[in-house]
This record gives structure tokens, C-alpha cells and sequence, in this order.
């Protein structure tokens, strides 16, 4: 199959192509930066337009002639000053390429969702048959709207499936996206435990199920890829495992934590911009609230077999050390290996 990818030059986007082209299928890629798609695939990717999802012309440019489509671009920041542009971006963007492939009659569409358009912090889980959720912020807010956006058009008979990652992690991260960026603050000396957890899901999971939603013949469909779910207790003490370190756990109260995420989101709003840190009321309230997703139509239908946590944040780690994130001693014996 022919399938445009957006997005593929971050990280799950990456994958997601590689594992399609690992699959034998053609490949083409939407891109803003053409340098950064060399440095990523080399000579492997020939087939490309440059441009934008926000620009009409060049997302039907790259829309011609393709079959399927999987639409991972999405900007993502907390930012006050970025939130017309995330809007824009999210929203606008998933309007042209999702609603341009169905005018165009593709044989498959895939869309790239997220936990923030499903969370509910009062649902006891969250699974395919979760409502849109609510959101605070404006990245919040826009995958929100792509998701009623999207599901209207998958209820006209659109045949179009939408994934939901939870924590992605793994290696070969082109960026250096949230969960990584959290991982590298619990690799310190000590970590801070909230009340709940978080769940990680591998990227070459998440990039095998989008490939098998375009091998596999199925209805429009939701799939919640939700991989391991570990309280950060359990996080510290595994991480303390398989670096072989001393991490020390500081137990933080969650009131405490949604507490300075209020005062980091007044702060932000004096400020005029967003302080560089992972922390906002509604980061906050995710860490010590997290709903569980439900894995279960991800691997009945797709056959998808979640490796295990272990694994992935192993192999996170080791990339973190290649990529200059975090240095070997953070590492302890992944730095070696």
C-alpha cells in the first residue's frame, strides 16, 4: 500500500514508517524540514513534499496518489503564547489531512489520538467506548476537538481507526518528548512518589499496531494502547533494578502536587510563557489521578503483544545515553551496555 505518514520525522511517526517499510509497503512523507528527514532515513525515504498539514496545497500534494494515511503531526506545548498556534495546527491540520484523505476516498486512514482526548479523572477506566474527555489547556483542548472531529466522520462510515499511546517510550527518539524527559528526572538521585501511576507503552508496539491496521482488513475502530501501568513507587524501584543505583523515593503528598501546578500555571500566566518544567495543574492532576486504559481490543484484534516495561525502559535508557540525554552514571550498568 501507498500511505502518506505526517509526523514522520518525531517519534512515533519514525517508527511507524520504518515498521511500514520493514512491511514492504511505499512510504511518503509530509515534512517540514528536509534536512532533518536525511539525517533520519538517509536514502531510504525518496518519496516526500515539503510542507505543512496546516498548508491545503501541499497536504493534497501529498495526499495524491496514496491509499492510506496515518496523521501523528501534532505540535504540543503548554505555552499560553503557542495556543492559537496549537489550535491551528492540531485541529486545522487534522481537518485537511484526515478529512482531505476521506474526500479522496483512501482505502484506510489512521489516526494518531492521545489519553488527553479520553481522560475522565472520575471514569474507572478508559477504554474504545470512553466519550471525549475535557481539558484545561489548549493542546488539551485541540486533541479534544480532533476527536469529535474524527469520530463524526468515522459515524458517517469513514474507514478510519484512531490509536490512543499512553506514556511512549523506546529507543531512537528523534526528539526528546515528555516521557523521556521524565524518566530522566527519576534516573536522579532521588525520586519523587505520587499517589497513582503511569502507564508506558513501547513505540515499536504502538508503530506495530498502526502497521497491522493497514494489513488487516476491520471496521472503523478505537484502539486504547495502553501497554504496563506502574504506580512511581514501582517506576523507582524498577528503574533502580535495571540500573543497578540507589534511587531514593520521596514520598509527595498529591495535594501538594496539584497545589504547585496551580502556582506554576499563575506563574506562567504573569509571566506571559511557559517556565521549561513538566509541571501545570493538569500534568499534575494526570500523576495522581492516572485512569487506567483497557489494552484488550488492541491485542484481541491486532494481535499486538505488549513487551514488557522492563524492556522498554532499558532500552530507553541505553538511547538516552547514546543521544547525549543522560550520562552513563545515570545510566549505572544500562550506561555500559
Amino acid at each position: 500500500m501507498h500511505i502518506l505518514i505526517t509526523g514522520g520525522t518525531g517519534f512515533i511517526g519514525y517508527h511507524s514508517a520504518r515498521a511500514l517499510l520493514a512491511a514492504g509497503h511505499r512510504v511518503r512523507l509530509l515534512v517540514r524540514d528536509k534536512d532533518k528527514l536525511r539525517r533520519l532515513y538517509g536514502s531510504d525515504i525518496t518519496d516526500y513534499v515539503l510542507g505543512d498539514v496546516t498548508d491545503a496545497d501541499s497536504v493534497n500534494k501529498a495526499l495524491a496518489g496514496c491509499e492510506g494515511v496515518l496523521h501523528s503531526a501534532a505540535l504540543v506545548s503548554i505555552d499560553r503564547q503557542d495556543a492559537d498556534r496549537v489550535l491551528a495546527t492540531n485541529v486545522g491540520g487534522t481537518e485537511k489531512v484526515i478529512g482531505g484523505a476521506v474526500k479522496r476516498g483512501l482505502k484506510t486512514m489512521v489516526y494518531v489520538s492521545s489519553v488527553t482526548a479520553l481522560y475522565n479523572p472520575k471514569a474507572a477506566y478508559l477504554n474504545e467506548y470512553s466519550p471525549p474527555g475535557s481539558a484545561a489547556n489548549a493542546y488539551g483542548r485541540s486533541k479534544v476537538a480532533c476527536e469529535e472531529y474524527v469520530r463524526g466522520l468515522q459515524a458517517e462510515g469513514a474507514p478510519i481507526h484512531i490509536t490512543y499511546p499512553a506514556s511512549v517510550i523506546g529507543p531512537e527518539d528523534p526528539g526528546f518528548t515528555d516521557p523521556h524527559q521524565g524518566l530522566k528526572a527519576y534516573l536522579a538521585a532521588a525520586a519523587p512518589v505520587l499517589p497513582s501511576g503511569n502507564q508506558w507503552v513501547d513505540v515499536r508496539d504502538v508503530a506495530e499496531a498502526h502497521c497491522r491496521l493497514f494489513e488487516r482488513e476491520l471496521p472503523p475502530g478505537r484502539y486504547p494502547l495502553g501497554g504496563h501501568f506502574l504506580t512511581w513507587s514501582e517506576l523507582v524501584d524498577t528503574l533502580a533494578t535495571l540500573t543497578g543505583r540507589r534511587i531514593r523515593k520521596i514520598p509527595v503528598p498529591g495535594g501538594l502536587m496539584l497545589g504547585a501546578g496551580r502556582l506554576v500555571d499563575w506563574f506562567n500566566r504573569v509571566r506571559g510563557r511557559a517556565l521549561d518544567i513538566p509541571v501545570t495543574h493538569e500534568a499534575m492532576v494526570y500523576a495522581t489521578n492516572w485512569v487506567k486504559m483497557d489494552n484488550s481490543k488492541g491485542a484481541a484484534e491486532l494481535g499486538i503483544r505488549f513487551r514488557p516495561a522492563e524492556e522498554s525502559l532499558a532500552d530507553a535508557i541505553r538511547s538516552l545515553v547514546e543521544d547525549g540525554r543522560i550520562d552513563r552514571a545515570q545510566a549505572g550498568l544500562l550506561g555500559d551496555a
